[in-house]
């Protein structure tokens, strides 16, 4: 079989292929025997039909066109391997002529292919980069977040109620001098100012005391979840059964010991600014070396197949309402409740499907252009991660990526980020301008932050 790449525009290549008159003879044999073995003809048991029976009995252009959907696949994969292009969407196949016994076959083939991008400077590129400094106030919080953790709930009776405080109520809502069951609870606890109830129920309860009955009318949003009471105003009878103030822990070596292992005040506040400055130093390292990928992959140019894009922006979407699904949502719910469309959501990704995808393609000419490679090891250690983050043998996870093909998927993205730690090791970093509004990389809480009550009450926000 001989192929050319006859012409080349872009993306879109077209490809000449011509299969020789012993490989077509193969082919009509081949299928003919398949047809007769498959076949059931009246006087001949199945698997024992004489080939020129058979030939009769289907007549040549069924076996040639049988023959063409089993091999034109066939032909043309071994054409695209030959040319060493990597399509990326269905083939456009034409021929004049069908195949015949005793003659050569020709055919076309117009396939959209990822296109090789020319690429700009990715060594040596200026990228600005944040050098973070944890505050004192950032501490400061932490702390204060540590001892409202440890903070102690103590009934208070000789004043009335304050917000910060947690009470529990009594609550019974009428509409029009009807009780409304959904708005009534008993012994339902809250703290005061925390914004789970409608401010006009916790606004009532500011100033009452223990024991003490109070009537005020309440109104619900337009936009709130139960339709009975959107928009409308109820009386609501509360009863504060009890109130409690939050006392925090003071501020002492004590303190220290309770709430870590350390002996002093002071080096607990010296480990949590350790802590918030390594995150932080992360989270910097993290946005630079984002940025300089980004720079790297705006000094290039490629012309991005609308195919490519259209197919990373239908991941982007599936991967959110995989998400949602994971997470107890439904993405059909999703959509009419947010009154989006699909379509509108993937032209919304459209432009980040577009970075990602040109990215990709940088990412690999540099490994290219470099020389990178991704050995065994290091790709039995990436499989081994894997098996780790999703408890399975990682002899296991090994076959079904080999079975599945996406080992392949797995050395590539090694080689991107290969490329991509090249960039981060030559590029050099300078102090982002004054005014460039660039605020300082985030940090997580994390895990001592304390804890939120997600219980529903009446009224709830």
């Amino acid at each position: 079989m001989k192929s050319i790449v006859a012409e080349q525009e872009g993306t879109t290549v077209r490809l000449e292929i011509e299969v020789s008159t012993e490989e077509v003879q193969e082919g009509l044999d081949t299928t003919l025997k398949q047809l007769a073995r498959e076949a059931r003809i009246p006087g001949f048991r199945k698997g024992k039909v004489p080939l020129r029976v058979a030939e009769q009995r289907f007549g040549s252009h069924a076996i040639v066109h049988q023959m063409l959907e089993d091999y034109l696949s066939r032909w043309y994969g071994t054409a695209v391997d030959e040319a060493g292009i990597e399509p990326v969407d269905t083939p456009e196949v034409d021929y004049d002529d069908e195949p015949e016994a005793g003659r050569p076959f020709s055919f076309k083939v117009v396939v959209t292919v990822m296109p090789v991008p020319v690429l700009g400077t990715y060594k040596g590129l200026e990228v600005p980069r944040q050098a973070p400094v944890v505050l004192d106030e950032e501490v400061d919080a932490r702390v204060d977040r540590l001892r409202d953790e440890f903070a102690e709930l103590r009934v208070v009776a000789d004043r009335p109620v304050q917000k910060g405080d947690f009470i529990t109520i009594d609550a019974k809502g009428t509409l029009d001098g009807a009780e409304v069951e959904s708005a009534t609870v008993d012994d339902y606890a809250f703290e005061v100012g925390a914004g789970r109830l409608l401010a006009d129920l916790e606004e009532a309860v500011v100033g009452m005391a223990a024991g003490e009955v109070k009537t005020a009318p309440v109104v619900f949003p337009e936009d709130y979840p139960s339709e009975d009471l959107a928009g409308e105003t109820l009386d609501f009878a509360v009863t504060v059964q009890e109130v409690k103030e939050k006392v925090l822990p003071a501020l002492n070596d004590d303190f220290a010991k309770d709430v870590s292992e350390f002996e002093t005040l002071l080096e607990l506040r010296l480990d949590i600014r350790g802590k918030l400055q390594a995150a932080k130093d992360s989270a910097a390292d993290r946005a630079f070396r984002g940025a300089a990928v980004k720079a790297a992959t705006d000094a290039a140019t490629a012309d991005l197949p609308a195919v490519v894009v259209d197919r990373q922006a239908r991941e982007m979407v599936e991967d959110f309402a995989r998400s949602l699904t994971m997470q107890g949502g439904d993405f059909s719910a999703y959509l009419e409740m947010s009154g989006v469309k699909v379509e509108q959501m993937l032209a919304d990704v459209r432009p980040e499907a577009e970075a990602t995808v040109k990215t990709s393609l940088v990412l690999d000419a540099i490994a290219a252009a470099e020389g990178l490679e991704a050995d065994e090891v290091e790709l039995e250690a990436r499989v081994a991660q894997m098996a780790t983050a999703g408890r399975l043998d990682a002899g296991e996870v090994r076959s079904r990526l080999e079975e599945s093909g996406r080992i392949q998927s797995v050395r590539q993205q090694l080689l991107r980020e290969k490329a991509a730690d090249l960039i981060v090791q030559h590029a050099v970093a300078i102090d982002p301008p004054a005014d460039d509004g660039v605020a300082e990389p985030e940090v997580d809480g994390g895990d001592d932050a304390a804890a939120e009550s997600t219980e529903d009450g009446p009224a709830t926000e």
